[in-house]
């Protein structure tokens, strides 16, 4: 299933869709649901990550007309080939099938995609983008900060030196390849590095979108089964996304939901034994305690509030 679509057994489409005529909510009598795709195969990996398809004498054909695969999980990186491929992602799709009907193999991947790098396009275009820079920015002049809006290359982490992986940043080029072999801030630790071999090679980048368990259902292949769900509580957000060319910055802001009000009850209710077993003070404790009681502001990113949130979490 997608957000507006469903595949079913095409025996089945007319059966589903006159069940659910009576929902239609409209005056006019027309199809709440109709069949859009048939006669073509279906290649799914995981939610979003899925290809239509026609496969004939051993010939792959996308849908013409319209993008017939999913790019999530691949929409971020930028188009690592020549100029002359435009619709890349719908070759890294047609090497997916191939392999999977055996006319591929991974040395193939590896020959096809030898020389080339996953690198993405990033721009600093939200507060939590610009605060992760606030450690590089310290102490340098206007010109030489990363500001608001900038763009840049971002390499995806291949190797670790020191016990830390090594994050590229490369100035922005219209030919992203060839920022693997220029020098290159390293942004876990903002020292000048150079070198390919810092850089995730996109065959490994393909290999694993295409091993890529689907984490919404248990099970790894054929008919999954639901995962059970255990609701603890309910946050009211608005339409939020993980942004997949941020986590390489380790931006976690954009996926972190709080109830305050929620955590400030479990606080109110906590013994002071707990807080103290927590490594909070006693006096620091029932400080935190009158000011939630007194109505007064509550900064949750404080030493002591971050040790007692562990506790909920």
């Amino acid at each position: 299933m997608d957000t507006d679509s469903i595949f079913v057994p095409p025996e089945h489409a007319q059966e589903i869709i006159d069940y659910f005529q009576p929902l239609n909510p409209y005056s006019l009598d027309i199809d709440l649901l109709k069949p859009e795709k048939e006669d073509m195969w279906s290649y799914g990996i995981s939610s979003k990550r899925y290809a239509l398809y026609t496969y004939e004498n051993g010939i792959i054909k996308f849908m013409e007309g319209e993008r017939s695969f999913k790019l999530h999980g691949l929409g971020h990186l930028t188009n690592p080939f020549p100029k002359a491929v435009d619709d890349w992602q719908a070759e890294i799709w047609e090497d997916i099938l191939t392999l999977h009907y055996g006319k591929f193999s991974g040395t193939d991947i590896e020959e096809k995609y030898s020389g080339l790098y996953a690198i993405s396009r990033l721009t600093v275009s939200t507060s939590n983008v610009l605060r992760r820079f606030k450690g590089f920015n310290a102490d340098k002049e206007w010109k030489d900060q990363i500001k608001p809006f900038n763009f840049y290359l971002v390499g995806f982490k291949a190797i670790e030196e020191d016990g830390k992986a090594v994050k590229p940043l490369a100035p922005f080029s219209n030919d992203p390849q060839k920022a693997v072999y220029e020098p290159f801030i390293d942004y876990g630790t903002g020292e000048i590095r150079e070198g390919s071999h810092y850089f995730k090679p996109l065959s490994r980048t393909i290999t694993q979108y295409v091993e890529h368990l689907e984490h919404k259902f248990d099970g790894e292949i054929g008919v999954l089964e639901r995962k059970h769900v255990h609701v603890d509580g309910i946050v009211y957000i608005g339409k939020e996304a993980n942004n997949i060319d941020e986590q390489e910055l380790d931006v976690k802001k954009v996926q972190e939901f709080i109830d305050v009000e929620e955590i400030k009850r479990k606080i109110l209710e906590m013994p002071q034994k707990e807080a103290e077993i927590l490594g909070v003070g006693r006096s620091t404790f029932q400080d935190i305690k009158k000011r939630i009681r007194d109505g007064g502001y509550v900064n949750l990113c404080t030493p002591a509030l971050k040790k007692i949130m562990v506790e909920f979490t």
